[in-house]
């Protein structure tokens, strides 16, 4: 292990290092069941307080269910298992994920089956401030996966990781999914799980570069056959990619999203400059751009903005909402 790792790790990372990490992560006898038990009682509290949460527009019973939820644990197994070359050790954690994440749409579908024709979804905010990425996600997601890491190979840190898991969204998203399908809303759904996925592998590729950088990887195949050093390298490069490609995919697709949003926005102020309205929102839904103003008066030239706007965003239609406003004074004395 290079004089950093072992800096960043805190000490020698040797086999009784990495049998206290598998024991915090890994789900594996001889207490598997007691911890599948655990694991699922929680995820099934933490996605009914986060579907509870989401449809009382609550930003503080979205963090209980984040701090609730274990799901963080076999994401950091999976990021543990790849770091080491554990093929069996990264099946377990993809089942132990794969389970949880259908077991908290269900609780979000089953939960908001009880609530069709009482709340109209679409005009909660937390329910749709999850229903897309952003970059600021994405970037966030990243430095999640390193501080679980960190927090992880450190006893001496390792109590900061309901903090982090408090971080990243995890179940909520996921939450989100069941309450739209059972809301009939798809499409809004798989942007919701689009969230998750970002979130997960961007959680996946930058854990298994800090357990890589502590020097697990190198520990873990001391004494090990050369054969079975192959294994885990060949592994680790697959499981890499497998991470990498869609989350540079999503990346470049999340960048791309900004930077038409923020081209947009600048335009449409500049457009709108001494004139009595302003930007309530700028997104970009479906391949075109959705600018909703408000306010009173008269719009400048439409040719204005298409001028200012054309060369700047390529193959996306802009579409205006204009909300008109009235104000009001009211006689306080």
């Amino acid at each position: 292990m290079s004089r950093f790792g072992e800096a960043l790790h805190g000490g020698q990372v040797d086999a009784n290092e990495i049998a206290r990490v598998r024991s915090v992560v890994m789900f594996e006898e001889p207490d598997l069941q007691a911890r599948l038990v655990r694991f699922f009682a929680l995820l099934v509290l933490a996605s009914a307080i986060a579907t509870f949460g989401l449809y009382a527009d609550s930003v503080a019973t979205v963090i209980g269910a984040m701090i609730v939820a274990p799901l963080m644990l076999p994401i950091m197994g999976l990021a543990f298992s790849i770091s080491v070359g554990d093929s069996k050790a990264i099946a377990t954690s993809l089942l132990v994920s794969a389970a949880g994440i259908a077991t908290a749409i269900a609780v979000g579908y089953l939960l908001s089956r009880m609530m069709i024709g009482v709340v109209d979804v679409t005009t909660i905010n937390q329910v749709m401030i999850r229903t897309a990425p952003r970059l600021v996600d994405l970037l966030a997601a990243l430095a999640t996966g390193l501080a679980g890491a960190f927090a992880i190979g450190r006893k001496d840190v390792s109590d900061t990781l309901p903090g982090v898991a408090i971080a990243i969204s995890l179940v909520p998203p996921l939450a989100n999914v069941g309450i739209l399908l059972g809301a009939g809303e798809p499409r809004l759904a798989a942007g919701s799980m689009l969230l998750f996925a970002t979130n997960y592998l961007a959680i996946v590729l930058t854990g298994s570069f800090v357990f890589g950088v502590m020097g697990y990887p190198a520990a873990a195949a001391e004494g090990a056959s050369r054969r079975a050093k192959g294994v885990a390298i060949a592994v680790v490069i697959v499981m890499l990619c497998i991470v990498v490609v869609p989350l540079g995919l999503t990346s470049v697709k999340l960048i791309e999203r900004t930077i038409v949003e923020r081209r947009t926005s600048d335009a449409t102020k500049t457009w709108l400059q001494g004139t009595g309205y302003r930007i309530i929102s700028v997104n970009v839904d479906q391949g075109r751009v959705a600018v909703m103003v408000s306010g009173s008066g008269s719009l400048p030239e439409r040719s204005l903005l298409e001028r200012s706007l054309r060369g700047r965003i390529r193959s996306y239609p802009v579409r205006i909402e204009v909300i008109p406003s009235t104000y009001i004074d009211a006689v306080t004395q």
